[in-house]
């Protein structure tokens, strides 16, 4: 069995995005949740691609991981689209089972977009 990849520290809320659509219209939510509380960022689909680097939003994407949003990258899918060596540094891939885990953790909030 697995350790969980996240864990409430009891000092602040948690929130978890899931992002399955190629946009960047979500990072304005991302910074401002950001500087109140831990937050993570799940991509899968499509939305892996915002994870690539050296792309046109790959510099926006690399700021706000540098301010200590995790993402994760759900493995799967990284690999269907034959993207795993072209991805931004410090991103974090999953499988399914990790993916469930950090869904179901308590103490957070999980925002679908």
């Amino acid at each position: 069995m697995h350790k969980p990849l996240l864990y409430f520290d009891g000092d602040k809320m948690k929130t978890l995005i899931f992002k399955k659509n190629f946009d960047l219209d979500f990072l304005s939510m991302v910074e401002t949740l950001r500087n109140k509380e831990e937050v993570n960022v799940i991509l899968f689909q499509d939305a892996i691609y915002l994870a690539l680097k050296n792309a046109e939003y790959s510099t926006a994407i690399k700021h706000v991981v540098e301010a200590g949003v995790k993402f994760h990258l759900l493995k799967k899918d990284v690999e269907k689209r034959g993207i795993l060596l072209n991805l931004i540094p410090n991103v974090e891939l999953i499988n399914y089972d990790q993916f469930i885990d950090l869904l179901f953790l308590e103490d957070q909030r999980v925002i679908n977009l």
